[in-house]
């Protein structure tokens, strides 16, 4: 019985790191879903910058290149981001499948000694039933 208490735990605890893993998943998730929205809105921003055609002044335009480059900059940074978050989340898929793999093993460990522990209960049964029929 022990060992089913122990075997249940363990899978309990596989069950909660399980858990928190998909939970950590769906947090980088959302997050890479916002870096996308932001590099997409970088796009649009960059693509409107570019099509603007128009007489102005040095300081002007200096100041809009600078700007662009700034955006360009950003666009890094995010798509960098991007590429760490699908890193960190193939990461805690391969976690969350040693964890199903663990909590397979650990039911089928459990299963063993549950029947164990039923043969070993119906062994005494029997062993009462011919000591009664005996006595």
């Amino acid at each position: 019985m022990k060992e089913l208490k122990k075997y249940h735990l363990l899978q309990v605890k596989e069950k909660l790191k399980r858990q928190k893993s998909i939970n950590e998943f769906n947090k980088l998730e959302a997050d890479s879903e916002k870096c996308l929205n932001i590099t997409k809105e970088l796009d649009k921003l960059l693509s409107e910058n570019h099509a603007v055609v128009e007489e102005i002044g040095v300081q002007s335009f200096v100041s809009n290149r600078r700007l662009m480059q700034k955006m360009y900059d950003q666009k890094q940074v995010i798509s960098n981001r991007i590429e760490f978050l699908n890193e960190e989340k193939s990461a805690v898929l391969a976690d969350v499948k040693k964890s199903s793999a663990k909590d397979d093993v650990v039911e089928r460990k459990k299963s063993k000694v549950k029947k164990l522990v039923q043969k070993a209960n119906n062994n005494k049964q029997d062993e009462n039933i011919f000591v009664i029929k005996r006595g």
